[in-house]
């Protein structure tokens, strides 16, 4: 039976059982203090969205919360080799695998959340674990293009985006692309990959305003982690290439440790902040487009809805 509007919470729940299912696994072997990290879900924003899109697209129950296991440890594997090359001390309010035990047990406690992620796609269909493995090869692509443009101020807005596409919208492209071929109704079969990417580079540019707006006992991580990486984000992008901001952002920047406070001040006083939401408003209206022709209209609309809190949100 596929997901009802009613059902997405029930589903959430088995999805976050099956997490800690996973874990107890292999607690026996690394220990449960290890293990916890491997399937432990923060906002399980991917996950609502692959459940919701599943409803709208009509596929099974069962095979939509593998799909958002398999995403939610994907991801898991990502942000654990993130905070082992950022060496953040802080990830969802709690220490770092990294901070506590190293850096090389976070990089094999990523190696292993793939692993079970990979284990998870091979129980969906046959194409689910060959897409995984070209979506975390692109994902890779997109963390390696990052690091290169690190510290540099010539990022384009194109390049950021290609950035983003790669790094967080692949994996929600791999959910849309497995569960346009699992849905039984006729549709445009492109359209839930490109649906589900946008809403990858969507929440990266909502998590970019929230760098300057939300604090650190919100936000769940290090404050300023971009700016202390020289790692330009959208709204700083949007300062270099206005004129009328470029030099006083350049000399903020430029600092020995930039300062995320005054650079805040600045993005929303010369408007990049607000630049930023627009960019987000307009690939929202894109998205709201695609979702319209989805085959179980009920759900569409309940999809459609999740996507502008997603815009909106403030954690």
């Amino acid at each position: 039976m596929p997901i009802s509007l009613l059902k997405v919470e029930d589903s959430l729940a088995r999805v976050r059982a099956g997490l800690e299912g996973r874990a107890r696994r292999i607690e026996g072997r690394v220990g449960r203090e290890l293990a916890s990290h491997i399937g432990r879900p923060g906002k399980m924003l991917r996950s609502r969205f692959a459940l919701l899109l599943s409803g709208a697209l009509g596929v099974d129950q069962e095979k939509a919360e593998g799909v958002s296991r398999a995403m939610e440890l994907v991801h898991n594997a990502s942000l654990l080799h993130d905070d082992c090359v950022d060496e953040a001390d802080l990830r969802r309010g709690h220490p770092t695998p990294n901070k506590i035990f190293g850096t090389t047990v976070g990089l094999l406690l990523g190696d292993l959340a793939f692993s079970q992620g990979l284990e998870e796609a091979i129980d969906i269909s046959p194409n689910a674990p060959k897409l995984l493995v070209t979506t975390v090869r692109e994902m890779t692509v997109g963390e390696l293009q990052e690091e290169f443009l690190k510290g540099s101020t010539a990022v384009t807005v194109d390049a950021y985006m290609g950035v983003a596409a790669r790094k967080t919208g692949a994996l929600f492209e791999w959910a849309g692309a497995v569960l346009s071929e699992l849905s039984p109704f006729p549709h445009e079969q492109s359209d839930p990959p490109r649906l589900a990417c946008a809403a990858g580079i969507l929440l990266q540019i909502v998590d970019d305003i929230h760098d300057y707006t939300l604090g650190e006992r919100v936000s769940g991580k290090d404050a300023g982690q971009d700016l202390n990486n020289r790692r330009l984000t959208l709204p700083c992008i949007y300062a270099l290439q206005d004129e009328s901001s470029r030099e006083a952002f350049l000399a903020l920047w430029n600092e020995p440790k930039p300062q995320a406070v005054k650079i805040a001040a600045l993005l929303k006083e010369r408007g990049q902040l607000q630049k930023t939401r627009e960019k987000g408003r307009e690939i929202v209206d894109s998205m709201l487009a695609m979702i319209k022709k989805l085959p179980c209209k009920a759900e569409a609309a309940e999809l459609a809805f999740f996507v502008e809190i997603m815009a909106k949100r403030e954690f």
